[in-house]
Order: C-alpha cells, then sequence, then structure tokens
C-alpha cells in the first residue's frame, strides 16, 4: 500500500542541508523522497550541501530540484557560512524551514542560527553513533557543541524506534522528538526476472548458476565485513561453489582486499564500487543478502533487500530488529559472529523453498509497513505543524548562562 502525500493548503519551501552531494544512505533516501514530494503543488524543495559536491547534485537537479554548495569547514568555512546564512534570511524565497540531515550540517547550521533570523530548523537524526566515530578529542568537542547548540533545533525526526530512544536516554527534549521511521521506495524497489538476473551476471562477470550472496555497505570497520569474510571458509566447505559479492567504497576497501587474500577467498570474491542507481536490481540479483553491521540506526540496506524480496541476514543490532522479525522476515545474528553468520548462509542454502518464503513474507512486511510514501507524509506532516506553531514553540528562550558558556569555547566564530 502506498499512502498518498497530502496536498498543502499554502505554499511552503524547505531546505533540505547535506553534508554533501555523495551517495550516502542520507542522500539516496532524501533524492527518492523528493521524487515523491516533487508533484505536490505549493511544495517547494531546494538542497545545499555544506561541504563538499557529488554525482547526487545533477540527480537533483534533473528532478527539477535546485542544488548549492557552501564551503563550511573550518573557520574560514563557517565565516563564509554565517555570510550566506545572513544572504539567506534576507531573500524574498528564504526557505519556511531548514531541514538538516547529518552531523555537519547540524551542528554547524546551529552554530549559525541568528544569522539565519527567524527560520526554524528541523534534523533528522540517522543515530548519535556518528560523535563516538569522531575520536575521544575530537568527539567530545562535538559533543559538547551538539548539547549547546540543541536549543536552537525547533524538532528532531527519529529515523527509527532505536535512534529515539537513544535521543531520549541523552536528554534530548521528548516533545520535540518525532518518529518517522525510514521508508523504501517499492515502486522501483523490487523483485527482477530471472532472465534479468542472468544478463546481471554476465554485466558484473558474476559466475552464472551457483549461488550468489552479497553485502552492500559503506567499507568500513563498523560495517562488519570482515566478520562475513571470516564465515566464508565454513559455508564454502558446505557449499564450495558460493560467490559472495561485496558493493561499496569507502576507507577500509583496502583492508577488506588484503583480508580476502589472506583467506584466500580472491577467486570466491567480487568487490564492486557502489552502483546505487542499479542497486534495487543488484539486490535483487542475491539469493541471499548478509548485513553483518555492528551498529545501524536504521538499516535501510536490509529493507531495500527486502522489498526486492532477497532473503536477508542481519545483526542484531540498532533498528534492524525492528524490520526483521527472527525467523519470520529474515534471521537476525550477533553482531561480530562469523559462526553464525555462516550457520544462517547453509541454512538458507540448503532449503530453497525457506529462501523464497523469508524473501516473500519481507517484502510483504516491507511494502505494508515501511513504504516509502509514509515517511514521505509524515516529514510533510511535520513540516505542516511547525509553520503553524506559534514563534514561542519555535524559538524558546535561549539558556544565557549555557550561551555564554558555549561562547567562549576554541569553536566561536566571531
Amino acid at each position: 500500500m502506498i499512502p498518498q502525500v497530502p496536498q498543502w493548503e499554502q505554499s511552503v519551501r524547505i531546505l533540505h542541508a547535506l553534508n554533501s552531494y555523495e551517495e550516502d544512505g542520507p542522500g539516496h533516501l532524501l533524492f527518492r523522497l523528493c521524487q515523491r514530494w516533487r508533484p505536490m503543488e505549493g511544495l517547494q524543495i531546494g538542497t545545499v550541501a555544506l561541504s563538499r559536491g557529488g554525482p547526487l547534485e545533477d540527480r537533483f537537479r534533473e528532478l527539477g530540484i535546485s542544488t548549492e554548495l557552501v564551503e563550511s569547514r573550518g573557520t574560514a568555512g563557517l565565516l563564509h557560512l554565517k555570510e550566506w546564512a545572513r544572504g539567506l534570511s534576507k531573500r524574498l524565497d528564504s526557505p519556511d524551514v531548514i531541514h538538516s540531515h547529518l552531523l555537519w550540517p547540524d551542528l554547524s547550521l546551529r552554530l549559525v542560527h541568528k544569522e539565519l533570523g527567524r527560520i526554524p530548523l528541523v534534523s533528522t537524526c540517522h543515530g548519535l553513533h556518528a560523535l563516538d566515530e569522531k575520536g575521544i578529542v575530537k568527539g567530545l568537542a562535538y559533543r559538547v557543541m551538539e548539547r549547546s547548540t540543541r536549543k536552537h533545533c525547533s524538532a528532531w525526526i527519529a529515523i527509527s524506534e532505536f535512534v529515539r530512544e537513544q535521543m531520549l536516554a541523552a536528554d534530548y527534549p521528548k516533545e520535540r522528538v518525532h518518529l518517522v521511521r525510514n521508508g523504501v521506495d517499492c515502486v522501483q524497489t523490487y523483485p527482477i526476472a530471472s532472465h534479468r538476473k542472468q544478463q546481471l551476471r554476465r554485466m558484473l562477470n558474476l559466475p552464472l548458476e551457483v549461488p550468489l550472496i552479497g553485502a552492500v555497505g559503506t567499507m568500513r570497520a563498523l560495517k562488519g565485513h570482515d566478520y562475513l569474510l571470516r564465515a566464508m571458509p565454513a559455508i564454502l566447505e558446505k557449499h564450495p561453489e558460493t560467490h559472495l559479492l561485496l558493493i561499496g567504497a569507502g576507507p577500509a576497501r583496502d583492508e577488506i582486499e588484503s583480508e580476502v587474500s589472506r583467506l584466500n577467498l580472491d577467486d570466491r570474491v567480487t568487490i564492486i564500487g557502489p552502483l546505487s542507481t542499479m542497486l534495487p536490481q543488484i539486490m535483487s540479483l542475491l539469493d541471499i543478502l548478509v548485513h553483518p553491521s555492528l551498529i545501524e540506526a536504521f538499516g535501510l540496506v536490509v529493507a531495500e533487500a527486502q522489498a526486492c524480496g532477497t532473503p536477508v541476514i542481519g545483526s542484531r543490532v540498532g533498528g534492524i530488529p525492528e524490520n526483521i522479525v527472527d525467523g519470520e522476515t529474515g534471521f537476525l545474528v550477533d553482531p561480530a559472529s562469523p559462526d553464525q553468520i555462516a550457520e544462517k548462509v547453509i541454512l538458507l542454502l540448503d532449503d530453497p523453498m525457506l529462501r523464497a518464503q523469508l524473501g516473500a513474507q519481507g517484502r510483504a512486511f516491507i511494502n505494508e509497513e515501511r513504504e516509502l510514501g509514509t515517511t514521505a507524509e509524515g516529514y510533510v506532516e511535520l513540516w505542516r505543524q511547525i509553520v503553524g506553531w506559534t514563534e514561542s514553540s519555535l524559538f524558546p528562550e535561549d539558556d544565557e548562562e549555557q550561551e555564554q558558556a558555549f561562547d567562549t569555547r576554541e569553536f566561536k566564530l566571531d
């Protein structure tokens, strides 16, 4: 079921702020959402990237969505951002709401909230683990910035119940945290025919007529690729013809390639780039998708594979269990557990009927519970509320003591 996004009763302008126009998860999701929002009369969508460009910039433009790049990193960049924010607030077409995605846009826009005037800020929280990934010293500075500027945000969207609980445990104001789960475009993400699967295997130089398992995601340590690789010897012992496809790029790619060679898996593993425009077809091509991540705010890759009718195995972490009902819409395994991964992969390879059953039930679940239209509708409803809120709700009185303490720190802009 695809919910219909309601039409605006008035013209409203929303500016989405991204870290970059790279094809990462949040950017990919926003593009899909923009496809749903674009036909709505009275709703004007624009985008800005605050670090760097990327392939999504052209894709947004082709969709008719305005794009802008504002270099904001470093002291000079932040000063530049202040000038941009001041100019934005004075434009006749200034946005009614600025909606940020990911850590740096969240923080940097709050740092220039005074220059933005009375434009409400909304943030989609993709998980608080981004703060931990900054390291001890830098992470502490970011945490201080986040807490000190939190009051400048009118509302947050938590992309899963897991993220919402994280935020409440971190003392985010409950009344400003709204649960709007990520969704999958089931119109563009669906099972493909057998002959198309064979065409894709040939195109990607993958072996034909052998079991194909895969993992999709940025290649960094927290995605757990090495645990899947360590499961491969046991899988190959039972099903020696099995092939593994790893899709993605990132800082850990060299280490992953070294691990492939160390385990003598060079002829059993293929690594290819992100291929984001083809990703739904690629995931439909797989016999099994394994997502061995050590932390995951939602697990969009898992949900997209389920929408493709592909049976999934995911780590029992973060938001993944909200999409995988163990034994019904997929299998859950403990994080960092190669033995459990191997056990579930072998079970599925042994039983084609079980693969088909889990794949069908997973797709039915996503189509009913996680379709992108529900996500698009949730965003629209929040914007509708914000535009109608009183100014005192949007801009509560600042805590002067906290503001003074924050301004004395090294990241002060002036």
